[in-house]
């Protein structure tokens, strides 16, 4: 018969684990994760590792959310936040658990099978990741990212930040395939890098051109299956070469919204900086790459270094120009798309929509304040956190000092570029008045029709399935193709009915553009049932 004490923790037990296993992951609250490592030298031996092979992994049982998974594959990952880390204060160090590095068939319930955790490196406030990455999915497809506290062999090592991974699950949900090609666009070897001979000098992952050669790229890119390297180079030609036929290889739209994102979170440890990283390229069926971003514990200006490498003061990141780079040949996703003027006065349309949403609302900081509060018993405990409990509680107001940086408070950054940008002139320009959407079967077409006022040019956009980026064809408002009456404001299009159904609606004036609905092109209409959808 039980004892009373053992009778209540098999209740409690009990009780639980059960609720633990069935909550997801990456949904609300402070998830948790541990491992059990069998050797006493264990952070010897994947240190060790780290260093002769970034990706050895010892074999461990692992935890999550009470899920038990047997010879997981444990190791450390990162470079900035493990190196500097390492090297700097010998404490909390970011890892990977792949679940299923032995067992093939071991996966969460929601289908992902890594886990990976970071040490809120150059982040005392903890939520730039969560943060950000939460901003970034109300526009084009992103990981989801919450925090985990964290044990090893039943020591508590602090609250991580818990960021899925970007993999076939990743791709299955938000593209309902996992076919195609994955290119992590962030070099895998900074000394191998600065040393790369028998090249011309590349730009890290900027889409640079450098020559026909795939073996000048294999130092700036990563990828899992050889045949990417076709495609890769096919976007990195015709973006510097063919700028006109940029459609043909690139999702633009969704590029527009990476570009204006990193600028208003001012997310320069990404392709607008000075290392011009931390994003992937996922390569469609048809050879198309879609950008995803990726790594963002540096937004809202924690990564400050510009293209000298010297810190910017700041005014600078203040007052970053919504146009930054555009005539900066060395990142050409920046100067080749935004000289388009139909590209340029989109992504400003996008850019605009992010400041209204997050920043003139005030909800950034709203969302940051009640991710600080959940996390704040957990941030306590964490003896071997980077910085230090006032730093955590001075996070949004005051600039932190820790070595050769100065991480500014996000709100500190926030509230007086907010400011800035409302007043900024790129960003009051008129723009055109989209309403009335409506389709209609014609034959074996589809017509699609919207009203839109202060325009030059309208635009239907379309596509057959989520896979796949949407293609652009003009509307007409001259009585043909289809349009009823010229001049009445009415615009029309006709296309395959098989080929539509997903579709919005894009357009130009002389100033600014607009589309509908206005956070396409992750917002939608489709054709069968006629309703907004959102990916």
């Amino acid at each position: 018969m039980r004892s009373l004490p053992s009778l209540i923790a098999f209740l409690i037990v009990y009780l639980i684990i059960p609720s633990a296993r069935a909550q997801s992951f990456y949904g609300s609250g402070v998830q948790e994760v541990r491992v059990e490592i069998p050797f006493k030298d264990w952070d010897y031996k994947l240190d060790s590792m780290k260093k002769a092979n970034g990706e050895a992994r010892i074999l461990g049982t692992a935890w999550v959310n009470g899920l038990r998974f047997d010879s997981a594959g444990i190791r450390y990952k990162g470079n900035s936040s493990y190196f500097r880390t390492r090297n700097e204060t010998y404490k909390k160090l970011p890892f990977n658990i792949k679940l299923d590095y032995k067992i093939k068939s071991q996966k969460m319930p929601e289908g992902q099978k890594t886990v990976k955790l970071s040490n809120a490196f150059l982040d005392p406030s903890f939520v730039r990741d969560p943060l950000a990455y939460e901003i970034i999915r109300q526009y084009m497809p992103a990981p989801l990212c919450n925090f985990t506290r964290y044990y090893v062999n039943n020591k508590y090592y602090g609250l991580y930040i818990n960021t899925e991974s970007i993999d076939e699950n990743f791709l299955e949900k938000h593209f309902g395939t996992s076919e195609g090609y994955v290119i992590k666009c962030d070099p895998d070897n900074w000394k191998r890098v600065r040393s790369q001979t028998g090249c011309p000098k590349g730009e890290n992952a900027s889409l640079a051109y450098l020559n026909d050669n795939f073996g000048c790229y294999d130092a700036f890119y990563e990828v899992d299956d050889p045949g990417a390297w076709k495609y890769l180079l096919q976007l990195i030609k015709v973006l510097n070469k063919n700028t006109d036929k940029i459609e043909t290889v690139l999702d633009v739209d969704q590029t527009l919204w990476m570009l204006a994102l990193n600028n208003v979170l001012v997310n320069l440890d990404s392709y607008n900086g000075s290392l011009s990283h931390n994003y992937y390229l996922w390569v469609d069926t048809t050879g198309v790459c879609h950008p995803l971003i990726w790594d963002l514990n540096m937004a809202f200006g924690g990564w400050r270094r510009n293209f000298s490498f010297e810190e910017m003061k700041d005014d600078e990141i203040i007052q970053y120009q919504p146009l930054a780079e555009i005539d900066n040949n060395k990142r050409p996703l920046i100067a080749k798309l935004l000289r388009n003027s139909y590209y340029r006065k989109i992504y400003l349309a996008h850019f605009k929509t992010i400041v209204n949403d997050y920043l003139k609302s005030g909800k950034y900081l709203s969302r940051a304040q009640d991710m600080m509060r959940e996390i704040d018993p957990w941030v306590k405990l964490d003896s071997l956190k980077l910085y230090g409990y006032d730093d955590f509680q001075n996070s949004l107001e005051k600039t932190m000092h820790t070595g050769p940086d100065h991480v500014i408070g996000i709100r500190q950054l926030m509230d007086k570029r907010t400011q800035w940008l409302l007043k900024h002139p790129l960003l009051n320009k008129v723009q055109p008045e989209i309403s009335d959407v409506k389709h209609a079967p014609d034959a074996s077409d589809i017509k699609i029709t919207a009203k839109i006022v202060n325009a030059t040019n309208g635009w239907l956009m379309y596509r057959s399935d989520r896979m796949f980026a949407f293609t652009r064809t003009r509307m007409y408002d001259d009585g043909t193709h289809g349009d009823a009456t010229a001049d009445d404001g009415l615009y029309t299009a006709k296309v395959a009915a098989e080929m539509a159904k997903h579709y919005y609606i894009a357009a130009e004036g002389s100033e600014g553009a607009a589309t509908l609905p206005e956070r396409a092109s992750f917002e939608y209409f489709e054709t069968k049932p006629a309703a907004k959808k959102k990916q």
